[in-house]
C-alpha cells in the first residue's frame, strides 16, 4: 500500500483526468469550427504515427530496458494478449445476449477487443508518476511499457488482419438492415438495394462508354480485315466476348466494397488523373492502414491466404512505429550499442561534453516525442467532436450498457487479479510499482478511436449515411462519458490497495 489517505488518492487520480479533458476540449472546439476536419485529422494522424510516436518509443524503450529486463517485455506482451482474449470473449457474449445489428457485427467485435492503448495511458502515466509513491525514472519506464502493449494491439489489428472485420460489415445489404432502423432513417439512407449491386451498376455505367468505344474500334478493324466465311466464328468477336466475360467475372461480388474502393484509389493514382485539391489526399501514403487493408487484394493475387497474411505481416514490420520498437529493443539489449546513446556501466569513451557519443539522438527523440501525447489528445477531441448519431437499432441501449460494464468494470477486475497473481509469483518485482499500475490502468480504457477512421475508410464513397458509424459513435460516447468516473475509481483503488 502507498500509505496515502483516501482524499489524497482521489486527488491524485482525478488530476490526470482533468489534464486529459483540458487537452481534449480544444480538439472538440476545432472540429466544430471545421479547423480540425476529417482530412486534416488524417494528415496529422499520419504525421503522429510515422514521426512523433516512433521518436517517443525509441527514447523511452532505450532508457527503460536492458538485457536484464527483457522479461518485462514478455510480461507486457502477455498482459496485452490476455486483454485481447478477454475482448474476444466479450464480442461473443455481446453478440449472443444483446441486440448487435448484423451490419455491425465486425465493428462490434473490434470495439470489444481493442482499447485506446496509446493516448490515455501515456497521458496518465506522464502525470501520475510525478507523485508519490512513484520515483524518478518511473515515467520513462511507464511509457516504455505502454509502448510495448500498444504495439501488440497494433500488430493484432493490422498485421493479423482483424481490421477486415470492419470491412466485412459493408458487405451486408441495406435491404436486410433492421426494419426499425430502416423506418427511422428512410430520409437519410440510400435506397434499399445491396451496396454490392449499386457498386456493380456504377461500374457498368462507367464502363459503358469505354465499351462503346471498343466496339467502334473493333468495327474499324473489321473493315480492314478480310471477310470471314459464314459459319465460322469471327475471332475479333470471340475475343470481345472473352473480354466481356472476364469483365463480368470481375464485377461479381468477390471483392468487398472496401477493397474495390482501394482498387479505384490505386487506379486513379496510376492513371492520368491528378488530384484537383488537397482534400483528395488524405495522407494515405503514410498511413499504416493502407498496407493492411490490401490483405484481400494480396490474397486474390497470391491465391494463398497464408502467404497473403505473411506478406501483410512483413509489410507492417517496417512501418515506423513497429520498426522503431524493434530497433530500440535491439539497441537496449546490446550493452555496447546502448552505451552510445545513454549512460551505462559499459566502459566507453565519452563525448567532449561528458555525455555518450550519440546523446544528441536521445535529446532529439525526446524533444520530438513529447509532442506525441498532446497531438494525440487533440485528435481524440476532434474525433469526439465529429461523432454524430442519426439512428440506432431498437434496444441498442442494452449493448451500450453491457460494453461499458465489460470493458470499464469487468476487465479492470481481471487485470487486478492478473497483476496480483504475477506479483505473488515474483514475475513482477514488488518494487516495480509503475508496471503494476500500467497493467491495471491500461485495462480500464475505452475502445480504440482509430476505428472511426477505419470505418470511414472502408465505407463506399456513394453512401450518404453510414449506419455502422452511428453504432460506433454511440459506443464510443457511452464509454468516454463513463470513463470519467470509472477510471477515477480504478486509479484510486489501485493507489490505496494495490500499490
Amino acid at each position: 500500500m502507498s500509505g496515502m489517505t483516501v482524499g489524497a488518492s482521489i486527488f491524485v487520480a482525478v488530476k490526470p483526468i482533468v489534464k486529459i479533458c483540458l487537452s481534449v476540449f480544444p480538439g472538440v472546439y476545432f472540429s466544430k469550427k471545421n479547423v480540425l476536419d476529417i482530412h486534416t485529422s488524417k494528415k496529422v494522424s499520419s504525421m503522429l504515427i510515422n514521426y512523433f510516436l516512433p521518436c517517443i518509443v525509441f527514447n523511452k524503450v532505450v532508457n527503460a530496458f536492458d538485457s536484464g529486463t527483457m522479461r518485462t517485455v514478455g510480461v507486457c506482451v502477455l498482459a496485452s494478449v490476455l486483454y485481447i482474449a478477454a475482448g474476444i470473449v466479450y464480442s461473443f457474449v455481446l453478440r449472443l445476449f444483446t441486440p448487435v445489428p448484423k451490419y455491425w457485427r465486425g465493428g462490434s467485435a473490434v470495439a470489444s477487443i481493442f482499447n485506446n492503448a496509446g493516448d490515455i495511458p501515456m497521458a496518465y502515466v506522464m502525470t501520475i508518476t510525478a507523485n508519490s509513491p512513484f520515483k524518478d525514472g518511473d515515467e520513462t519506464k511507464g511509457i516504455a511499457y505502454v509502448s510495448v502493449m500498444m504495439s501488440v494491439y497494433v500488430a493484432a489489428l493490422f498485421a493479423c488482419g482483424s481490421v477486415q472485420l470492419i470491412e466485412d460489415d459493408f458487405d451486408y445489404p441495406l435491404s436486410e438492415i433492421d426494419l426499425e432502423l430502416a423506418q427511422k432513417s428512410t430520409s437519410t439512407t440510400a435506397p434499399k438495394s445491396s451496396k454490392s449491386q449499386r457498386l456493380r451498376n456504377m461500374l457498368r455505367r462507367k464502363t459503358s462508354s469505354s465499351d462503346a468505344e471498343e466496339k467502334e474500334n473493333e468495327k474499324s478493324e473489321c473493315e480492314t480485315q478480310p471477310e470471314m466465311p459464314t459459319g465460322r466464328a469471327n475471332p475479333i468477336l470471340a475475343r470481345t466476348s472473352a473480354l466481356q466475360a472476364a469483365d463480368s467475372n470481375e464485377l461479381r461480388p468477390t471483392d468487398s466494397p472496401g477493397v474495390r474502393s482501394i482498387r479505384q484509389r490505386l487506379r486513379r493514382t496510376q492513371e492520368e488523373y491528378e488530384p484537383q485539391d488537397d482534400e483528395d489526399d488524405d495522407g494515405d501514403a503514410l498511413d499504416p492502414v493502407v498496407s493492411a487493408v490490401t490483405a484481400e487484394i494480396v490474397h486474390h493475387e497470391a491465391h494463398n491466404v497464408v502467404l497473403a497474411r505473411l506478406i501483410i505481416f512483413l509489410r507492417n514490420l517496417y512501418q515506423p512505429p513497429t520498426a522503431s520498437l524493434i530497433v530500440s529493443i535491439v539497441v537496449a539489449v546490446i550493452n555496447p550499442i546502448k552505451a552510445l546513446f545513454v549512460q551505462t556501466d559499459y566502459n566507453m569513451r565519452q563525448a567532449p561534453d561528458g555525455q555518450p557519443p550519440l546523446d544528441f539522438v536521445m535529446d532529439f527523440t525526446e524533444f520530438i516525442g513529447n509532442a506525441c501525447v498532446p497531438f494525440g489528445l487533440l485528435l481524440l477531441g476532434g474525433m469526439i467532436g465529429r461523432l454524430s448519431i442519426k439512428s440506432l437499432p431498437r434496444g441498442f441501449w442494452k449493448y451500450l450498457v453491457s460494453i461499458v460494464l465489460l470493458k470499464l468494470v469487468v476487465t479492470p477486475i481481471i487485470a487486478i487479479a492478473f497483476t496480483q497473481g504475477l506479483r505473488k509469483a515474483n514475475v513482477i518485482d514488488s518494487d516495480n510499482l509503475v508496471l503494476a499500475f500500467v497493467f491495471i490502468m491500461s485495462s480500464g480504457v475505452p475502445s480504440s478511436t482509430s476505428q472511426v477512421y477505419l470505418t470511414s475508410f472502408f465505407a463506399p464513397e456513394d453512401m450518404e449515411h453510414i449506419p455502422q458509424m452511428d453504432c460506433l459513435a454511440a459506443c464510443l460516447i457511452a464509454q468516454y462519458v463513463a470513463l470519467v468516473f470509472t477510471l477515477a475509481i480504478l486509479v484510486t483503488y489501485t493507489l490505496q490497495i494495490i500499490i
